[in-house]
């Protein structure tokens, strides 16, 4: 295992983390919406990540990169808070070292995990995406992601990015939940 200073690695792994992966995937409109990204911002400070953990390990052998104690990661209005952030690679630079040429295959953020993205709050468990599908899945009791007056709960939700589909469900002792604040009439 191969420990590389923070300021390298955190500059390199959310760089791809947030550009690539996350934020794209964060933006779309609605629980339900479609995908529709935001256009990109001419101004270069918006678009810095800034991380903050207590900790950071990469594993080049295993393609892996851990953040670890009360993980703070933001850029522009994204912000994702967890215990820790785990970051799967798909390979190594020709150097042996991590670099924006490897492919991200997964992102887990674990414990107390929050993510807040136009003016939304998911909250869970454990929150994982996996690019080569575009799916992120919340877990945990009481998973729950909050759009203005409308809230969804379940024990895992997950989200496809590629059509903006997505799925709660229950588990084995709950059930879903839904508050529904509609525009128009509602039941009524």
């Amino acid at each position: 295992m191969k420990i590389f200073s923070f300021r390298y690695l955190a500059g390199l792994v959310l760089t791809m983390f947030f550009c690539q992966v996350l934020l794209p995937c964060l933006t779309t409109q609605g629980m339900a919406g479609t995908d529709t990204t935001k256009p990109e911002t001419a101004d270069p400070e918006a678009k810095k990540i800034h991380i903050t953990a207590q900790r950071l390990i990469s594993d080049t052998a295993n393609n892996n990169a851990e953040f670890i104690g009360h993980v703070r990661a933001s850029q522009g209005e994204t912000l994702i808070t967890a215990d820790s952030l785990k970051i799967f690679f798909s390979g190594t630079s020709e150097a042996g070292e991590a670099s924006p040429a490897q492919s991200l295959e997964k992102l887990v953020a674990t414990g107390n995990v929050e993510i807040k993205f136009d003016n939304r709050l998911a909250v869970a468990r454990q929150a994982v995406y996996i690019t080569a599908q575009r799916m992120l899945i919340l877990t945990g009791p009481g998973a729950t992601v909050t759009s203005g007056d409308n809230t969804i709960t379940g024990e895992t939700i997950t989200f496809y990015r590629a059509d903006g589909r997505f799925t709660v469900e229950g588990g084995s002792n709950g059930r879903v939940k839904a508050v529904i604040l509609p525009e128009g009439s509602g039941l009524e």
